[in-house]
């Protein structure tokens, strides 16, 4: 039960770090040929919603699974998930921006330490629900 509700924390946080990412570089790109959330609205959200429904079944659950095992120490576990939502939130950010040229990062002067600011802090917020879920024996 106690990774059904990680689940939802997961869902909840890196869909709101992705928007934050979206309004903090996103909104940077003035051009037409970018669609963010600006151009697709709900639409943007709810693609933000499906794909943490999916990367958190890739990333986040093994990894919860191997730190409930092995590691018990909270300040471990902070520090763990959140370089592994920093390396989330560079993902995110290549996906968004990159595309393979730079030219949305060069031409509108994104930098990706905007997403590992966010996603890292959505990674140490989930590590405290980690620990709090797992002291109530969910």
């Amino acid at each position: 039960m106690k990774y059904i509700w990680l689940w939802v924390v997961y869902i909840i946080l890196f869909t709101m770090a992705a928007i934050g990412l979206e309004l903090w570089e996103g909104n940077k790109i003035t051009t037409t040929e970018y669609y963010g959330l600006r151009n697709m609205g709900s639409i943007f959200v709810m693609f933000c919603l499906l794909s943490s429904i999916v990367l958190y079944a890739v990333t986040f659950f093994p990894l919860t699974l191997l730190l409930t095992r092995f590691v018990k120490l909270l300040p471990a576990r902070i520090v763990l998930y959140s370089i592994a939502g920093g390396i989330v939130g560079i993902w995110v950010f290549d996906q968004f921006y990159d595309l393979g040229d730079d030219y949305y990062v060069k031409g509108y002067g994104l930098n990706v330490n905007s997403a590992l600011i966010l996603f890292g802090l959505a990674g140490f917020l989930y590590s405290i629900m980690d620990k709090l879920l797992e002291r109530k024996k969910i």
